[in-house]
């Protein structure tokens, strides 16, 4: 069990403290960063009962082989509940707290819901897949996870700071839009079952890894701390 949980949650930890140590200026109390990732594993069981029950319906009415299935699946079933979620404990739990005083915590807070919601996911997968899962997890799904999380964190660090309402309203819609797009083109490719559709993750990845840098370079440049 030990092994099961060392495996699987050595990605987190690792991406965690990639992003934790970029937020230079103000850092987050440690006891609301906890209380964030616990809520995002808490979500994980929402998510998979949701997921199993949606799979169920969705596979009685439409073939499963079919393309409107698999849009349908990884798109509104897998992405949008998932980052629906992990938005719910974003706005829940830190959007009105007094500590989200620059635009980057939104970018530490959703990566925190996210990677707790990718650590209990990783240790349910593999402690069934052992240590193959454990590496193509730790390579794929994992920092998949934290960039989905990296793009909703920085347009709540937008909204946060918008001057009016209705930019406020937009950055929020975005906080959900642009990660739920990007998680549902992602799960699509892979499950599609085609070999060259699949590796079309990979420079999606590395897409995601640029805008993910970019944005944390905007965000602690709009930092009212920086000198």
């Amino acid at each position: 069990m030990l092994n099961v949980l060392v495996l699987a949650t050595a990605p987190v930890w690792a991406l965690l403290t990639f992003f934790y140590v970029r937020d230079k200026y103000d850092r987050e109390p440690r006891g609301l960063l906890v209380r964030v990732f616990i809520y995002g594993m808490a979500v994980t069981l929402v998510a998979a009962i949701t997921g199993v029950l949606a799979i169920n319906f969705l596979g009685s009415i439409l073939n499963p082989e079919s393309l409107s299935y698999l849009v349908i699946e990884n798109f509104l079933i897998i992405a949008l509940v998932e980052e629906g979620l992990k938005y719910w404990v974003v706005q829940r739990q830190t959007y009105n707290h007094p500590a989200f005083n620059e635009p980057y915590d939104g970018m530490i807070y959703a990566v925190t819901a996210s990677l707790g919601f990718a650590a209990l996911e990783n240790i349910l997968y593999v402690a069934q897949g052992g240590l193959q899962v454990a590496v193509l997890r730790a390579v794929l799904a994992v920092p998949g996870h934290a960039l989905f999380a990296a793009a909703m964190g920085y347009y709540f660090g937008r909204a946060k700071f918008a001057r009016t309402a209705e930019r406020e309203a937009h950055h929020l819609r975005m906080a959900l839009l642009v990660p739920t797009i990007l998680h549902g083109v992602y799960d699509l490719l892979l499950s599609t079952g085609q070999s060259a559709l699949a590796l079309g993750v990979i420079p999606l990845s590395i897409g995601m890894w640029i805008m993910a840098l970019r944005q944390v370079r905007l965000s602690q440049m709009r930092s009212p701390f920086r000198p």
